[in-house]
């Protein structure tokens, strides 16, 4: 049987073939569906309360792109404690949205829970740096 570090990993790798394959069922299923979830993005509204507001935004992001995004994980840590986790790491994300071309990484912080012997994102953070001369995000950083 994996221990909980493994099992968290496994479910990183799953959500980021699900997000690169823009598949809304499965990357929802990495997540914890309860009424309390809370997310943080970098793209507007910013702040994401509920599932279903959570789902929506997933639903839009992936409606956006031209075709399947790329997503690359850097480095990710993870801590564990009981039934609760948390990673912090770097992900990269690129594609085209109507036909303008990006890649960025960005900064990540999510939350875990074990809930019936599995883990679930109960928390998602992504932000880019801000550089303080221009108020700008930073999105040509690269780890």
């Amino acid at each position: 049987m994996k221990n909980d570090e493994e099992q968290i990993h496994a479910l990183r790798a799953e959500w980021l073939e699900a997000a690169q394959s823009r598949d809304l069922d499965r990357i929802m299923a990495t997540y914890y569906p309860g009424p309390d979830y809370l997310a943080y993005d970098v793209m507007p509204p910013f702040i994401f309360e509920g599932w279903d507001t959570f789902r929506a935004h997933w639903k839009r992001f992936f409606e956006m792109f031209d075709a399947d995004p790329i997503f690359e994980r850097g480095v990710t840590k993870i801590h564990c404690s009981g039934d609760v986790a948390f990673s912090t790491g770097l992900t990269r994300f690129a594609g085209s949205i109507a036909g303008k071309g990006f890649d960025m990484w960005s900064r990540e912080t999510l939350g875990y829970r074990k809930f019936e012997g599995s883990w679930r994102i109960i928390h998602d953070h992504v932000s880019v740096p801000i550089d303080l001369d221009t108020h700008l995000g930073v999105t040509d950083f690269k780890p």
